[in-house]
């Protein structure tokens, strides 16, 4: 829960499971730093520095997971082409909307869709240390090669970014990921994919 006094949170999640918070009183200044921040550039930093007025903070940014700006009505950051919107779901929010415990409803990665029409999806991704992140996700869809490039894009992207429902936003080091799983999946499969089924967990 964001401090009630505070205008903005910013936590750091670390890959060791630890979570620090600060806060910042004063809007100007809570909107000076959501303006500096560039997502896709955050983890690549070599340090990321937070000032206190009795101390200062450095972290690593390969030893984080995930940062945290928890602010009410803030707008997030644009978000790549062809993603229309990404929020952040509960685990319980997320298996209701993919359907994965009713499986007669669970979508199959060859449904056919127009190139244009608005979509969404759901991505369940494991980081370093256990903790999973659970996004819907809505997006235009591509063409066959231009949905392949956005796979592909996950795959190699430094950080991925998203709305959190108490407002803000947070965003992920994909250095640290261990694993995402997409539904539906894309139609069209990186050529190095291995062709297997995924068994449930019993």
């Amino acid at each position: 829960m964001q401090n009630a006094k505070s205008v903005m949170e910013i936590r750091m999640h670390g890959v060791d499971g630890t979570v620090e918070t600060f806060t910042q009183d004063a809007a100007s200044i809570a909107d000076a730093i959501l303006q500096d921040v560039k997502p896709g550039r955050l983890f690549g930093l070599e340090k990321i520095v937070i000032a206190g007025t009795h101390s200062l903070t450095a972290f690593v940014p390969s030893k984080l997971i995930r940062i945290d700006f928890v602010r009410e009505g803030v707008a997030c950051w644009a978000f790549p082409a062809g993603i229309v919107d990404a929020v952040e779901l509960s685990e319980t929010e997320f298996r209701d909307k993919a359907h994965l415990d009713d499986t007669t409803h669970l979508q199959k990665r060859d449904q056919l869709r127009t190139p244009g029409e608005f979509a969404v999806g759901f991505l369940d991704i494991e980081m370093v240390g256990g903790p999973h992140v659970f996004l819907g996700v809505e997006f235009v869809v591509g063409l066959p090669m231009e949905q392949l490039q956005r796979v592909n894009l996950l795959l190699s992207a430094p950080s991925v970014h998203f709305r959190m429902r108490q407002g803000g936003f947070g965003t992920l080091n994909l250095s640290n990921l261990v694993r995402f799983t997409a539904y539906p999946g894309p139609p069209q499969a990186p050529a190095n994919a291995w062709p297997a089924h995924h068994k449930p967990n019993a």
